[in-house]
């Protein structure tokens, strides 16, 4: 506001269209005398320091002395604070300065002198600008610590190829120094520099341009440094590094390059590929099938093996017999998630041949845990069940030999059996007929007693009984061996009473026995009837203990083999138990195996306890394990049921 003696001295329109003016001016301003007298002020700078609209001041010493009491310089000598305002308003050293006010405020005060020794101050509220500047500062700050501190160097041309930008990767990159650098304005110095240290060369592809630096520098240039469209290279450094260089051209007709080490990169990449190739070679060596599909069961990839068996690069899903089950195995995987087992499959090669396979699938998830493709190895055991096949007839073959033997054994014993009641028969018929003769002679020769004739028929009577008891005999014998025979031959399953089956099967083997120390001591409760296979048992039985008399007791040994049968909830149990020299706790694990014998130079097969296995497990549909006993001796256990359901 102008002060009343200036207004009066004022022509009156002119007063009040300044004090208007001032009034409505965004700015602060303030006139004042050379003797520091305010002529005029207005109310923004009143309210730009927080003082009362219209309080008035006479001079700017008053002024000055108002903002100190009002705490605007802080605490201070409020005399000494006046006095170094007014030399600095005075002075003419600076025109320009910035006023921070204490509650943050910035204020730009501008001071111009006026001819007559006053000087007029204008006052502007900067605080706005300086945030924002401040603000745009840090932000710059920000992005020159960015720029200078990511992986990539760039540089910013303009369209006459002089730098406008760069960050100090540029240079780490590059290795070019920093001080060498700080010279380059055009890319032609960047270039000229390179080819000078041996950092760039001259495309392999240039014409020989010799030693003319200058040549080779605008060669580069021209053929590199103005691309029509955004394009990426690599160049090799020269301390072996890989550089990847993208080049954008902007609208203006300039360009940014960025430059990348892509060196760790290309190495990972260069190793991955051997690793793929190493990785491809070893599956590719495995003599297992292995393809993978994807969800649609279209084969991605097959090593050699697959390829061998199923054709070149199969690239559509399985047509095979077995395709509708292979499909319906591909999503179980897909649906579970889970791997499925080696299960054996069948199938034909590309040449139509039969081949057998143990196969396995696998899933291959992605990050998700979802099933993306599916891996399947199959190992091909097709020679392998051909020689199962090849080996289960040897052993049918070996079975059969077996049973042809047991019954060569049961023929032995029983010509051996028979061979004593036929004896006695045949001597009681000879001394039957010396004594008909006798007795015919008397007759004929009419001289025939009484007493000739009582002893003649005393004879008669006795000779008759002793013909009839042993024919008897040897009848019930054959009878009895007749039976084990069909049994063994024909195998048919009937039922038959366990104690007396036992004591005809060992009936066969006494004459063995006999050469022998070894006493048999059976213990089965009479009227225990099985359901079985009779034959198969007595084979296991007579294979027992021939295996006791061949392995368990040395010649001329005494020792004793102990046969003990219970049954329980259905079930049969007969223990069997010698007392000769045991198994060694190394061979307990393999006695059952074929052909695994000690005594194979004596004339031992090894098939008699594997025999015996077989037949309890299948026919039987029973066990046979070896029993830990106290004491020297072998125990087996056989178990089985007392009425085996038919097949």
């Amino acid at each position: 506001m102008l002060q009343p003696d200036a207004i009066a001295a004022a022509p009156k329109t002119e007063a009040d269209r300044l004090s208007l003016l001032m009034a409505h001016m965004d700015q602060g301003v303030m006139m004042v005398a050379p003797d520091l007298t305010i002529v005029a002020i207005n109310d923004p700078v009143l309210a730009m320091f927080g003082l009362p609209l219209g309080e008035r001041f006479r001079t700017y010493a008053d002024f000055i002395r108002c903002l100190c009491e009002h705490g605007e310089f802080g605490p201070c000598n409020f005399d000494a604070q006046v006095e170094e305002m007014v030399r600095f308003a005075q002075s003419s050293d600076r025109v320009r300065h910035e006023h921070s006010r204490p509650g943050g405020q910035i204020l730009e005060i501008c001071t111009r002198r006026l001819p007559d020794g006053g000087f007029v101050r204008t006052h502007i509220d900067i605080t706005d600008r300086k945030r924002g500047e401040a603000e745009l500062a840090d932000k710059r700050e920000t992005l020159r610590l960015i720029l200078d501190n990511i992986d990539q160097g760039f540089v910013l041309f303009d369209r006459d190829l002089v730098s406008l930008a760069h960050n100090k990767r540029l240079w780490e990159l590059t290795g070019i120094p920093q001080e060498a650098a700080a010279h380059f304005t055009r890319m032609q110095d960047s270039v000229r520099y390179q080819l000078k240290t041996g950092m760039l060369r001259v495309p392999p592809d240039a014409p020989d341009l010799g030693d003319d630096l200058e040549a080779k520098v605008n060669y580069i240039v021209e053929h590199t440094a103005r691309p029509d469209e955004e394009c990426v290279y690599t160049r090799d450094q020269h301390d072996g590094r890989i550089m990847e260089v993208r080049v954008v051209p902007q609208p203006d007709g300039g360009q940014l390059r960025t430059f990348t080490d892509i060196t760790k990169w290309v190495r990972a990449e260069e190793e991955a590929r051997r690793s793929r190739e190493i990785l491809t070679g070893v599956i590719d060596a495995l003599p297992a099938l292995i393809d993978v599909r994807d969800r649609n069961g279209v084969i991605l990839y097959s090593n050699r093996s697959f390829r061998a068996i199923h054709g070149e690069s199969p690239t559509v899903p399985d047509r095979g017999p077995s395709s509708e089950r292979s499909e319906n195995l591909n999503r179980l995987v897909i649906e579970t998630g889970q791997g499925v087992p080696f299960f054996e499959e069948s199938g034909r090669d590309a040449n139509g041949v039969r081949c057998d396979w143990l196969t396995s699938k696998m899933p291959l998830t992605d990050r998700n845990g979802e099933v993306q493709h599916i891996v399947t190895v199959a190992l091909d055991v097709t020679a392998r069940k051909r020689a199962e096949e090849e080996l289960r007839d040897a052993q049918a073959s070996l079975i059969q030999a077996e049973k042809m033997a047991s019954l060569a054994q049961l023929v032995a014993g029983v010509a051996h059996e028979v061979n004593t009641p036929i004896g006695v028969t045949l001597t009681a018929i000879s001394h039957l007929d010396e004594e008909v003769r006798k007795i015919r002679a008397l007759f004929d020769s009419n001289r025939v007693k009484r007493s000739d004739f009582q002893v003649f028929l005393d004879v008669a009577w006795e000779t008759t009984r002793m013909i009839l008891s042993n024919i008897e005999r040897a009848a019930n014998l054959v009878q009895s061996f007749k039976q084990v025979a069909v049994d063994q031959a024909s195998g048919e399953r009937r039922a038959f009473d366990l104690a007396t089956y036992v004591d005809e099967v060992l009936l066969s083997l006494r004459p063995r026995l006999r050469k022998t120390r070894v006493t048999l001591s059976i213990d089965i409760p009479p009227g225990l009837e099985v359901d079985g296979h009779p034959g198969s048992f007595a084979q296991v039985l007579s294979n027992l203990v021939i295996n006791a008399l061949v392995h368990a007791f040395d010649e001329g040994q005494e020792g004793e083999i102990r046969l003990h049968a219970t049954e329980a909830n259905g079930w049969v149990t007969m223990r069997y138990r010698d007392t000769g020299k045991g198994i060694p706790p190394e061979l307990r694990s393999r006695v059952f195996d074929p052909f695994f014998t000690t005594k194979r130079g004596a004339g031992a097969s090894g098939l008699g306890l594997s025999i015996c296995a077989n037949i309890m497990t299948t026919t039987m549909k029973g066990s046979i394990t070896l029993e830990s006993v106290d004491g020297p001796g072998t125990g087996f256990v056989l178990r089985f049921p007392l009425r085996i359901k038919p097949a």
